[in-house]
């Protein structure tokens, strides 16, 4: 914000300096006119004395016009404006007489003169606290720009860096000698297509601004997410004289943005899907076998003897057993399947595409075998029952819901294990 009100008070001080240049410059031209009519003898015309003052009322039209808060609390420019209004009434004076064919006299040539006078006074005494101004505004600016805490680059227009500041420095890990002369093609990170940067340079030229997330690479290799701004800077004439481009590092953000869509995904125990995520993967799996015209498998599994493991040897205990049923139920399954902790001992697998109801029931079997090797969690070994539940899509219900409530009918196994199934 700070550069915004730099930069228009910036063009508000410029500005003037090319009014009063211009005042100046009218002025003297009234001024000749009236001195070659007395020198010369040769009376001005009319019409050259009326295009003349309208030239001159230039500056009147622009100085009531408003729009430079900052001129009308210096002193010198109320007077400047005061002074200009009494010669335009004097300059009006001198056009009626001229048109009344009243001769001009060596009175009315001093009379403007020592205003005109007066003015390139007061005219100087503004520019020089213009200048000052100027002078201030610039190293605040350059203060501002060293130490923002946004990283911060001009380019010209083709793209060559002119300058970067400290946080650019801090962020990329190129000093400003590297930077400057570069291309910002330096930072490319390689994760962008060329129709993604084409997208910012059309915005560019269409808005003259683009925003947005991006990918960049640090001088070290490092890729890192940063949110970029880009401004697009005219001169005077509308045309684009630099781009400024402004940038954070959302390293940090990302990060914990993605802790918490984990927290929200996953249980933070054992690393798997939580209920929430597991019905998405449900339903997504639904949708592919829907489409393949295939069939999806439901494992429920559940430790009966869990209760007495957290009883006696305490919740530690009994949260490190979780832990280690939740791996080996990963190494049962393909990378295409999903496993997920429902609740505080129970499991469930999705089996994606699986070719029958008696693969699925082979599956099940492989984790009952699994979760049945004893387990060491606190010294001793630690024995769980477990007991599985099996639905198939499409055969026990047409969505996810039937499915599971699909898996009541018990059907032993082998091993003596329970393995609930409906066939």
């Amino acid at each position: 914000m700070t550069a915004v009100l730099n930069a228009l008070l910036v063009e508000q001080i410029q500005h003037c300096f090319g009014e009063l240049r211009r005042l100046l410059a009218n002025h003297d031209i009234w001024t000749s006119r009236i001195h070659e009519s007395l020198v010369c003898g040769v009376e001005p015309r009319s019409d050259d004395l009326a295009e003349d003052a309208h030239r001159r009322c230039a500056f009147g039209r622009w100085y009531d016009a408003g729009g430079h808060p900052y001129l009308k609390r210096l002193p010198e420019f109320d007077a400047i404006g005061a002074l200009h209004g009494r010669m335009h009434r004097r300059a009006a004076r001198l056009l009626e007489q001229a048109r009344a064919g009243v001769p001009i006299v060596p009175e009315d040539y001093r009379g403007f003169a020592d205003l005109a006078l007066e003015l390139r006074v007061l005219v100087g005494r503004l520019e020089d606290r213009l200048k000052e101004s100027l002078g201030a505004v610039y190293k605040l600016t350059a203060r501002v720009f060293e130490n923002a805490a946004e990283g911060v680059m001009i380019t010209t227009p083709d793209g060559t860096i002119l300058d970067v500041n400290r946080a650019f420095t801090e962020v990329t890990g190129y000093t400003r000698e590297e930077a400057i002369g570069s291309s910002p093609r330096l930072l490319k990170s390689g994760r962008h297509d060329e129709a993604f940067y084409l997208r910012i340079w059309d915005a560019l030229r269409r808005d003259g601004h683009w925003n947005g997330e991006i990918w960049n690479r640090r001088k070290n290799g490092e890729t890192y997410p940063e949110w970029l701004s880009i401004n697009a800077v005219e001169d005077e004439t509308g045309r684009v004289s630099h781009y400024m481009a402004l940038f954070s590092d959302i390293t940090t953000a990302k990060r914990n943005e993605e802790r918490l869509a984990r927290l929200a995904h996953y249980d933070p125990l054992t690393g798997l899907p939580n209920r929430t995520l597991f019905r998405e993967r449900l339903g997504q799996a639904l949708a592919l076998a829907e489409r393949r015209g295939g069939l999806l498998g439901l494992l429920f599994i559940d430790l009966d003897r869990f209760k007495l493991v957290n009883d006696a040897l305490g919740h530690g205990a009994g949260d490190q057993l979780l832990t280690e049923v939740a791996g080996r139920l990963r190494r049962c399954l393909r990378r295409s399947d999903t496993a997920a902790r429902l609740s505080g001992d129970e499991f469930v697998a999705i089996l994606s595409e699986v070719d029958s109801a008696d693969g699925a029931k082979e599956v099940a079997r492989k984790i009952l075998t699994a979760i049945a090797y004893p387990f060491k969690v606190c010294g001793p070994d630690v024995f769980v029952t477990p007991s599985t539940g099996i639905g198939i899509y499409p055969r026990h219900g047409a969505d996810g819901e039937r499915v599971r409530h699909a898996t009541h009918v018990v059907l032993d196994d082998p091993t003596g294990r329970r393995v609930t199934d409906r066939s």
